[in-house]
């Protein structure tokens, strides 16, 4: 995926995809949220910028493969979250979300995105292009990138 430098800029998180050894092996993570967290055989991390804050989110997961949806809108609305929870619903992705997300940086500049398994996609009962084709059929969306998480493995 190649976004335009100011796309870039407006993204809304990184994501990156560790192993359950990663994750307990890394001094960063607190022994007392080690026990907290849910036994996995991998995480997704996702790490959200804001100017003189970096928030990390951390969701346990069974697959290997996190791809993440960026749909750009023209402006958030109910009925523009209806339509891509209509179609993340008729594509059955629904029951692979880990996490999901809108910002509007102005009124110009709103971004969605979700992050999820990538099973149907992996076993070919779907492309890439089939999920970009069906998100563009919803009024108010201007772009929809898809991409691989990165994996540390």
């Amino acid at each position: 995926m190649v976004l335009k430098d100011n796309e870039e800029k407006n993204k809304i998180s990184v994501g990156l995809l560790i192993t359950n050894q990663q994750l307990f092996e890394n001094p960063f993570f607190p022994d007392e949220i080690k026990e907290e967290i849910m036994n996995a055989p991998y995480y997704l991390l996702i790490y959200i910028s804001r100017e003189d804050v970096v928030k990390v989110s951390c969701f346990p997961t069974d697959k290997a493969n996190v791809k993440k949806i960026l749909i750009k809108l023209k402006e958030f609305s109910p009925d523009l979250v209806k339509g891509i929870s209509k179609v993340l619903n008729d594509l059955n992705l629904s029951n692979n979300i880990l996490h999901t997300t809108g910002l509007c940086y102005d009124l110009e500049k709103c971004f969605y995105e979700t992050y999820l398994t990538a099973d149907l996609i992996e076993s070919g009962q779907l492309t890439a292009q089939t999920i970009k084709d069906k998100f563009m059929e919803v009024p108010n969306i201007t772009n929809v990138f898809i991409e691989n998480v990165r994996a540390l493995f």
